[in-house]
């Protein structure tokens, strides 16, 4: 919740920086087990904060 107020003014810029955070978790994630980073990243770290 608290980074909707962060950027309550800007949703862009809020998911490109979680997009940034979902690609470093896919790679630590990747290095971790060996495989592909999860399928369902996409939905959550940017699903919640898209515009309704």
């Amino acid at each position: 919740m608290a980074l909707l107020v962060e950027y309550r003014a800007d949703r862009t810029a809020l998911l490109v920086y979680l997009s940034t955070l979902m690609a470093e978790a896919g790679a630590q994630l990747s290095q971790l087990n060996g495989r592909a980073a999860p399928e369902n990243l996409t939905e959550r770290f940017l699903t919640w904060a898209r515009a309704r």
